[in-house]
């Protein structure tokens, strides 16, 4: 290559966005901070591109990028510029754009650079040279800041960095996603040299009065820096039983891992440890130079976990799932153009842009899990692992899935994968196989393994490390020259995730989504709709015409009836919304909660939107009872018919919170029923309005337990029931029931207790999930 300032001057913009290059020395282009020109976009490679001046002409070079480069349509590997040229990456149709030409002058060596003004500058030549800083800059991901962080997960504006007397001073801007310095989050922190400042998923090191981009300049055992993901002697034991005992590997940027064993050989415990879900007993983790537990906070977002079970709702798109979790993972900054970008380069990487309309549940099992997939590289991780992604898939299906993951290493990625499925492990760079007892046997490339254990027969080497799992052990310690050392105890497990976006802005989204679940099943709507039809009309069976009007001989329990009918259906209603909701949602919601949802916001847009649905069914429910029963009288507090509705509208709100309680709970969506009938069955039998209760002495105080006895008790004092139906036994001695203010107030102030209560025991409940 000639020297760079040989070259005349060349103009790059990407996507009509034009950027600055460096004045000298080559121009590479890619995913990651450390090139010249970043450009974040999920068919974007690491380095993708490099533009050179060579024979007296820029020529634009592939650097074995995954995607490549097109021009009018075509890939290539390298072309000229001899004019304006326009080159699309990734894809010819849907890819970023990068206009170049060059133009008049000649490029300035790099001792000739002098900064125009106090702006962060990367050195020309040397992606990982310091960043010198003068007086104040600002990092941020739109370009009008002094230093440019190409990373989805960095606010528009998000620190500030300025020399003081004692050395270098960052200032968080009110980020979205923090600013960290050796993996603490900060809002204002003297720099120490060779401190490492973190940005979204873009890491430098204080040196002097600059910052380096790139990784913290540790050192691995041979002294080369560490690149990718270092797993040393981990173990985790629980009640005093090692479910995983010195486990070991490394995984090199770009490359594709099996961990395979046979059942309860734990494979997926090692897989979220390495993950960060979990914390190991013994050992360490470490990616990209840094403690995966130690510096959770800041690595998590580089880390996608895909979990066995799907982690789309299957009601919506496939679009529509991910615009959804787009909202949650991606900084609230973002257009909503920015996120449709990110979601249609995601939809592309992994070949599914034709699917985008079509609903999740109407997907092949591969194309469900690539969808799960596409939900992780929103955020654009750089270590993803997959739990058992082939489980249940066809070989066809099986291989298309194995494709899928080795592609997505080849672009720069660590990617493990947890399989039962020995087919296609040759696509695989290295295999790590876990005897029973959670033991390392084997791990090197699947080449090796019939030098490693004799055969290469998968079945006998599965019943060898079942049946002698010690023996296995031993012999993969053998091998190893010398043996590891005993590794250091890990700290405790990760603290809660920082959240991304605001309690409202997340419940909002959470509420969007839910009540666009809830009108995408049809079935489902159709049974919400017919239900509080259904639980009307059996009020209107009832004996007798007096209705809400003085109960005659003849009617002497009538109005009592027709509230046990209207009270017991709202809270069957309510509860029966929200039963099977939180259980079949779990493995969304724990995926979604270790990248920063809130625990409060997904329960309060639960309640909010599941109780807006429970105040109309039981408006139609009531509605249909005044057009048969006649119209109540005057209420204490309201119109006789708006202070019955705010009644059993409560009452309902709170059987939401019951049920919600119920899903918490259960381990399973069959487990909801038992529990369902029984909680509508004694409520029935303590609301008071079938037998007496008033007066019985322990049957009465057990009654106040149960919401039903309260929206009853408020139900009945705006009705005025005692006057209604004097001869009815119930009515004789409940003094609940009398026609006053207080009565309403404090039935109204229980039920509101109740829920509140039932609300935070769910919080609790969700709290402990993982």
């Amino acid at each position: 290559m000639n020297a760079p300032s040989a070259g005349p001057a060349l103009r790059l913009a990407v996507d009509g966005v034009e950027q600055q290059v460096p004045p000298a020395g080559p121009i590479t282009v890619g995913r990651t901070p450390e090139n010249s020109v970043t450009v974040v976009h999920p068919l974007v490679s690491r380095r993708h591109l490099v533009i050179e001046w060579r024979h007296d002409t820029w020529i634009v070079v592939d650097t074995d990028s995954t995607n490549g480069f097109f021009l009018d349509g075509s890939r290539h590997h390298s072309v000229p510029i001899t004019g304006r040229c326009r080159l699309r990456l990734g894809d010819p149709t849907t890819g970023p754009v990068v206009d170049l030409q060059p133009v008049g002058g000649v490029r300035r060596p790099v001792d000739h650079v002098v900064p125009a003004a106090p702006h962060l500058q990367a050195l020309p030549g040397d992606p990982s040279a310091p960043i010198p800083v003068v007086g104040v800059a600002t990092i941020g991901r739109t370009p009008d800041n002094d230093v440019v962080v190409g990373d989805v997960l960095a606010s528009r504006t998000h620190a500030r960095v300025q020399v003081c007397p004692t050395g270098l001073v960052i200032e968080d801007l009110g980020s979205v996603n923090g600013t960290f310095v050796d993996g603490t989050r900060v809002e204002r922190h003297l720099l120490r040299d060779g401190a490492v400042v973190t940005i979204g998923n873009s890491d430098f090191v204080v040196t002097g009065h600059a910052l380096r981009p790139g990784p913290p300049p540790a050192t691995t055992a041979d002294g080369s820096p560490p690149r990718g993901l270092q797993v040393s002697g981990i173990g985790v034991t629980v009640d005093n039983r090692p479910l995983v005992q010195d486990v070991g590997f490394d995984a090199a940027v770009g490359t594709l891992t099996a961990i395979i064993g046979p059942s309860g050989a734990g494979k997926s415990t090692v897989s979220r440890v390495v993950a960060g879900l979990v914390a190991p007993t013994v050992g360490t983790v470490h990616f990209e130079g840094r403690g995966v537990h130690a510096d959770y906070q800041a690595l998590r977002t580089r880390i996608g976990m895909v979990p066995q079970d799907d982690v789309l709702h299957r009601q919506l798109t496939l679009v529509q799932g991910l615009r959804y979790a787009a909202e949650l993972r991606l900084p609230p900054d973002m257009t909503a153009a920015d996120r449709e970008r990110v979601v249609a380069g995601v939809l592309a990487e992994l070949q599914l842009t034709e699917h985008a309309h079509t609903r999740v549940d109407r997907l092949s099992g591969g194309q469900r899990k690539r969808a799960s997939v596409a939900t992780e590289l929103l955020t654009g991780p750089s270590l993803l692992i997959l739990d058992e992604p082939t489980s249940g898939l066809d070989p066809a299906l099986d291989r298309q899935v194995m494709t899928m993951l080795r592609r997505l290493a080849d672009a720069g990625r660590v990617v493990l994968v947890v399989t039962h499925s020995v087919s296609h492990l040759s696509m695989c760079d290295q295999v790590v196989l876990l005897a029973a007892g959670g033991r390392t046997a084997f791990c090197g490339p699947p080449r090796t393994v019939g030098v490693a254990m004799g055969t290469d027969d998968w079945a006998e080497i599965f019943a060898y490390v079942t049946a002698r799992p010690d023996d296995a052990h031993l012999r993969h310690r053998n091998r190893l020259r010398p043996p590891p050392a005993p590794p250091p105890e890990s700290p405790d497990g990760p603290p809660t995730p920082t959240p991304q976006t605001g309690v409202l802005r997340q419940a909002s989204t959470v509420a969007r989504r839910q009540l666009r679940l809830v009108l995408a099943d049809r079935g489902y709507l159709i049974f919400l709709t017919a239900l509080p039809v259904v639980l009307g009309a059996l009020s209107l069976v009832i004996p007798g015409h007096a209705g809400f009007t003085v109960n005659g001989a003849d009617s002497a329990g009538e109005s009592v009836q027709v509230l046990v009918v209207l009270v017991v259906g709202a809270a069957f209603m309510g509860t029966a919304l929200t039963v099977r909701d939180l259980v079949g949602e779990r493995p969304m919601f724990e995926r979604e909660r270790a990248v920063g949802l809130r625990v409060g916001s997904y329960l309060l847009a639960k309640a909010v939107v599941y109780g807006v649905v429970a105040g109309v069914q039981v408006g139609v429910m009531v509605v249909i009872a005044y057009l048969g029963r006649g119209i109540p009288g005057p209420g204490v507090l309201l119109p006789g018919p708006v202070e019955l509705f705010v009644d059993i509208g409560l009452l309902a709100c709170v059987g939401v919170a019951v049920g919600l309680a119920i899903s918490a709970v259960a381990r399973s969506a069959e487990q909801t029923m038992p529990p369902l009938v029984l909680v509508v069955m004694v409520q029935l039998v303590f609301c008071a309005g079938l037998f007496p209760i008033a007066g019985r002495p322990g049957l009465e105080q057990v009654s106040w337990l149960f919401p039903t006895r309260w929206g009853y008790a408020s139900a009945a004092a705006t009705v005025d029931l005692r006057r209604l139906s004097p001869l009815s036994p119930p009515t004789a001695h409940e003094a609940l029931w009398d026609h006053r203010v207080a009565t309403v107030l404090v039935a109204w102030l229980v039920l509101a207790i109740m829920g509140s209560a039932l609300l935070g025991f769910t919080w609790g409940r969700l709290c402990r999930t993982r």
